[in-house]
């Protein structure tokens, strides 16, 4: 599927909002002059366009990431446009102030660093579903994941395997083969569970969700995954 150019959408928004602007000045709407309303209305493209960029940097298919950028344009952006509502008083020359943002950016870049050694990232999308893969015990955090396990197409240890994953939001199906026995603890804010045909749905603070096989206390080759999001898509499938 091809992958929607966000930069153009938000460009093709900004533009028309601005066609319709304009068009309120010239029909007498709204009462206000061309180069008034244009120092008006370009605020709203630094931000759009910092929003663009933060969320490129957000798939993992783009190769050139561009945080400080996206970051600094939808900062500041944002104030011009707080200022143009009359919630705080900042200017373009302002911009000096926003030096700060440079601790944010080394921030971003220590945490580039650990996601790679450490399996942290914003985004993560696998699948576990190749012949043969390797099982082994896994702690993982992203902000929103993505994961496919499917246990039936590889070999499994002779032991506990312990699999934590969390993050704030998680899309995760598990495929189970049938003599395997396993375990599952996890809390989520929004859940939405199917494990084995039993279903649990919950909306508020901190649910919990507890299952496990009936053949897992006295088993030594099995299973458990421990799960904690705020909002958890879960689906488990034996076969």
């Amino acid at each position: 599927m091809k992958r929607i150019q966000t930069g153009r959408f938000l460009a093709a928004i900004f533009f028309v909002a601005l066609g319709i602007f304009l068009l309120l000045i010239n029909i007498g709407i709204i009462s206000m002059e061309m180069t008034e309303a244009i120092v008006y209305f370009y605020p709203f493209l630094l931000f759009l366009l910092g929003g663009k960029y933060l969320f490129d940097a957000l798939l993992p298919s783009t190769r050139r990431k561009k945080w400080t950028t996206g970051v600094l344009l939808l900062t500041f952006g944002l104030l011009l446009i707080l200022d143009r509502f009359e919630l705080i008083d900042f200017s373009f020359w302002s911009i000096w102030k926003l030096w700060p943002l440079i601790f944010v950016m080394i921030g971003f870049k220590f945490l580039g660093k650990y996601r790679k050694s450490q399996g942290f990232s914003l985004v993560k999308d696998h699948s576990y579903n190749k012949p043969n893969w390797q099982v082994h015990t896994m702690n993982d955090w992203s902000f929103v994941c993505d994961y496919n396990f499917d246990f039936s197409t590889t070999l499994i240890p002779e032991e506990e395997t312990v699999i934590t994953l969390s993050g704030f939001v998680g899309d995760i199906n598990i495929i189970f083969p049938d003599d395997i026995p396993f375990k599952i603890d996890g809390t989520a804010h929004v859940l939405s569970a199917t494990i084995d045909q039993h279903n649990q749905d919950n909306v508020g603070k901190g649910h919990a969700l507890t299952y496990k096989t009936d053949d897992f206390d006295d088993a030594l080759q099995r299973i458990v995954f421990y799960l904690d999001f705020s909002v958890l898509d879960l689906r488990v499938d034996r076969i």
